[in-house]
């Protein structure tokens, strides 16, 4: 009997599995650059932080201007801002105002640095560790018009793109003003890169197509200095320039002219201004053409020394003050007075045929006179404009009374 033939093994029935399941991985977020060159909605958020509560405005009898602090008790500001510190004071978003003085000056006056008589509402600003490259964009700081009336106001800002750099000046194209004038330049990190500085001369006075600034290397060697360089000592006496389209009303006559001065400045508030004048009379326009027809001619002479006391209104973003004056000086009037009358050439001539003709006679008599004038006042300083009222009071030979009104431009 034979062996079976061999069964052949069942066939082994494999469990259908499913296939594992895919690992899908999270796309990895793209690597911003350090320089993108752009801010970004996050960054615009940091710089807009940083300038609200580390940007202040800088107001001085002549002059205004924004800064930033420092730290607590100082601030950074261009020396054009405080040139001339009288009546120095640092103003906080808050409507707080604290005197200052100025406690060091670059060597090229273009970096100054304020101490604080207390310290100020805000937080210090950081400096950067470098200078922004070539593309980089950066955000201007300034002072706007309505700066301290809303604390959640943007302070005047303009961005722009770092067109030039070298260790002296950062070049941006920007349209800043000179109420960017010693504020910071930030980078998207919220950090100083630089100090803006006034717009180049030639330029317009409110707008420049390109912005510049001190790079923050000079910042760095201006904080490391305070305390080791002894700043500019400020001269006591302070020169200025005035001039004014000024009229002149008296007993019904009219006078147009102008004025010329030096503004002396002393002891912060007290005023010394050394004028000339010179003045026309302006005749009334008349339609009596009856003879004998006659002119006047008076030209007017005037100088005196005028003394007044500022006292501050407004203190930016244009400082307003208000300047009662007393003075005293001398009038000098040259008068001349022509009389016209026709006269016949030949008085027989109305008896005989011939016609008569006629000629203008012309009598002309000049006169110098000169007299004393004393003089009250009250003018209004708008930043460079002045609006003035004199009362003028020439108490010989005769007493008169004029009254002058003048408009016009004063470099304090």
């Amino acid at each position: 009997m034979t062996e079976p033939a061999s069964l052949l093994p069942a066939p082994v029935l494999l469990a259908a599995t499913a296939p594992p399941a895919a690992v899908v991985a999270a796309p990895a977020e793209p690597a911003i650059p350090a320089e993108s060159g752009t801010c970004g909605k996050a960054g615009l958020e940091r710089v807009a932080d940083a300038a609200r509560r580390g940007t202040v405005r800088i107001t001085t009898h002549t002059a205004w201007g924004a800064g930033f602090l420092l730290d607590d008790t100082h601030v950074v500001t261009h020396f054009h801002v405080v040139d001339r510190p009288f009546n120095l004071r640092v103003h906080a978003r808050d409507g707080l105002s604290i005197g200052a003085k100025v406690v060091f000056t670059d060597a090229f006056e273009r970096i100054a640095v304020l101490e604080l008589e207390a310290p100020i509402g805000g937080k210090a600003l950081e400096l950067a560790t470098s200078a922004p490259v070539i593309g980089s964009e950066v955000v201007a700081i300034g002072v706007p018009l309505d700066f301290g009336t809303r604390e959640d106001r943007f302070p005047a800002h303009r961005r722009g793109v770092v067109a030039d750099r070298d260790d002296e000046l950062l070049s941006i194209d920007a349209l800043v003003g000179m109420n960017y004038t010693g504020g910071p330049l930030l980078d998207c990190q919220g950090h100083v890169v630089g100090l803006l500085i006034p717009p180049p001369s030639g330029r317009a006075v409110w707008e420049s197509p390109m912005g510049h600034a001190v790079p923050v290397g000079k910042i760095r060697e201006a904080r490391a200095s305070v305390g080791k360089t002894p700043p500019r000592s400020p001269t006591n006496i302070v020169l200025g320039f005035a001039s004014a389209f000024a009229a002149q009303f008296e007993r019904g006559r009219g006078f147009v002219g102008a004025t010329l001065g030096v503004p002396i400045l002393f002891l912060d508030q007290l005023e010394f201004l050394p004028r000339f004048g010179v003045f026309a009379y302006v005749p009334a326009n008349s339609s009596d053409i009856r003879l004998p027809i006659g002119r006047t001619d008076t030209a007017r002479i005037t100088g005196d020394l005028r003394i007044g006391y500022r006292i501050p209104l407004v203190s930016a973003p244009a400082s307003v003050s208000l300047v009662p004056s007393i003075g005293a000086g001398w009038n000098w009037e040259y008068t001349e007075e022509k009389n016209y009358n026709l006269v016949l050439d030949n008085p027989t001539c109305m008896n005989q045929a011939t016609p008569c003709s006629f000629r203008m006679n012309e009598n002309t008599k000049e006169s110098w006179t000169h007299a004393g004038a004393l003089s009250v006042g009250l003018g209004v300083h708008v930043h460079v404009m002045t609006f003035g009222y004199e009362l003028r009071v020439l108490p010989s030979p005769d007493v008169k009374f004029i009254h002058q009104v003048s408009l016009g431009i004063s470099t304090f």
